[in-house]
């Protein structure tokens, strides 16, 4: 997966599925990219999929924006010298006992952090876990609405803004024997109002899905900050 990203000379990277049994190794393997600065929500006593930040420009963790509940799949850092704030998240996808959906409660989280910015210069990305009609070759998945509602807070979707009429899927479901997968783009790099005019190119990589180093597709966007 590193020689994957290497790839792309990217200045920031975000990663969603990380473990304690490969963040030694990734953070090794980003320093020798030159990523100088990573932060990450895996800890030493947790075996959850967590999310891990890295940088080439310094950052700092925004540890008073925290949200409630699934803290090791949000990580909302800045990065001063380009005056921006980024959000990077793993939504669930399932439900917990009480009957409110954990992944409601997080995009919940993701609405109000987008709602206080959103006159700033921020990026919210990662594995979102719901698309839009347009981006499944399925039903939608549940909270579709929450990305309606990103959109009237003015923040644009990198990919979907270059690509109006496009049809790709980030992931594939596991259908039950003789059935085909259904295609979901789940996966999603969203830019608010203030810099949305600078995002000058966006891709999915299929290739890390294709040779299953994953089962996500890599999405990258070329967005001028400065710095």
């Amino acid at each position: 997966m590193m020689s994957e990203l290497q790839r792309f000379d990217a200045d920031f990277v975000v990663l969603t599925e990380v473990t304690r049994s490969n963040l030694d190794d990734l953070r090794w393997s980003l320093n020798c990219q030159g990523f100088g600065h990573i932060e990450t929500t895996c800890t030493e006593s947790s075996s959850k999929n967590s999310v891990l930040v890295a940088s080439k420009f310094p950052l700092t963790p925004k540890v008073e924006e925290i949200p409630p509940a699934d803290t090791e799949r949000w990580l909302a850092v800045e990065i001063p010298s380009l005056a921006l704030n980024v959000l990077a998240v793993h939504i669930p996808a399932s439900t917990d006992k009480d009957g409110k959906s954990r992944k409601g409660r997080l995009w919940d989280e993701v609405i109000k952090y987008a709602q206080l910015h959103r006159d700033q210069r921020v990026v919210l990305l990662g594995d979102f876990n719901t698309g839009l009609q347009e981006d499944t070759e399925g039903t939608p998945l549940a909270f579709s609405d929450r990305i309606r509602i990103l959109r009237l807070e003015k923040y644009i979707d990198a990919w979907r803004s270059l690509n109006p009429k496009r049809r790709e899927y980030t992931w594939y479901s596991t259908p039950p024997r003789g059935a085909k997968p259904k295609g979901f783009r789940l996966d999603h790099i969203y830019a608010s109002r203030a810099i949305s005019g600078q995002i000058g190119h966006a891709e999915h990589d299929h290739s890390v899905r294709l040779t299953k180093l994953s089962d996500h597709s890599i999405v990258w966007a070329d967005i001028a900050l400065g710095g």
